[in-house]
């Protein structure tokens, strides 16, 4: 081989050398990342003194559709990387009735939110 093919042999083989340790450096970044990540979970929604996790209200809708003793239990967030939610269902709000069962549905469809106070408030406020 003459020296010229030498050199060029060894320039592009410097090249894709550095292009394959790129790409084991990128894939060891993102998989120790999805391994610090905690996974697609829904934000937590609590507004403090009115709204917390364990808050039974009544959810009233935009049309006449209305949610009696659930709780907030978070939204979806597309935030999220790992989260492979379709468009249509970014930004809606889960909620849970008594019996366990979860609703989704448009944050922006909720036109009014009802704080039932418990008996303990009800006492408090009272005395």
């Amino acid at each position: 081989m003459t020296p010229a093919a030498i050199d060029t042999l060894s320039t592009v083989g410097v090249g894709i050398l550095c292009f394959v340790l790129g790409v084991i450096a990128l894939a060891t970044f993102f998989m120790i990342m999805n391994k610090l990540g905690t996974g697609a979970t829904p934000e937590t929604l609590a507004v403090r003194g009115v709204l917390k996790k364990d808050t039974w209200v009544t959810v009233h809708m935009s049309g006449a559709e209305t949610f009696d003793q659930v709780r907030f239990i978070g939204f979806t967030n597309k935030a999220d990387f790992k989260t492979h939610l379709p468009y249509d269902l970014d930004g809606m709000v889960i909620l849970e009735d008594a019996e366990g069962k979860r609703f989704l549905v448009r944050a922006k469809s909720i036109r009014m939110i009802t704080i039932v106070p418990t008996n303990e408030e009800v006492k408090a406020n009272t005395a």
